[in-house]
């Protein structure tokens, strides 16, 4: 099923991509962050590769929080994702960056599309962004046309 425009609106979606490199990247939209059409296509294959990186996936790395630990879930995911290997961002409240995503923390190494189980590989192929996360510290992507 495809992600509505009400379900992009009223909830923070995280979801997945990988850069040029093929390294991993979670982002979160606080329903105000655009949404490529790759996550819009169905909600079931996003809800099953973020439960694989939140549930499954193994610690790899240190990590780095670049947003002050306030205790909330997003300072805790973000960190938790990191050490899995994931660049982590968050919707940007910025007027430049409007629904645009800004970095909050970065992995000690990077965790790359071939090193993930073929399921979700299969999956993430073709959610690319055309970035290089260990140098850019905004993302900008195109909205998808919701339902």
């Amino acid at each position: 099923m495809r992600f509505s425009a009400i379900d992009l609106q009223c909830n923070d979606i995280m979801w997945f991509a990988t850069d040029m490199y093929g390294c991993v990247i979670a982002l979160t939209s606080g329903g105000e962050g655009n949404i490529p059409e790759y996550v819009c296509r169905s909600k079931e294959e996003t809800e099953e590769i973020e439960d694989y990186f939140i549930n499954k996936a193994e610690e790899i790395c240190g990590s780095t929080l670049l947003i002050g630990d306030n205790g909330s879930l997003l300072c805790h995911e973000a960190e938790s994702l990191a050490k899995k290997g994931i660049f982590c961002f968050d919707v940007s409240s910025e007027p430049m960056y409007k629904h645009g995503y800004y970095k909050i923390s970065v992995p000690d190494r990077s965790l790359r599309l071939a090193e993930l189980p073929d399921n979700i590989r299969s999956k993430l192929c073709d959610h690319m962004i055309d970035v290089d996360v260990s140098r850019e510290d905004h993302i900008m992507v195109e909205h998808c046309n919701p339902t």
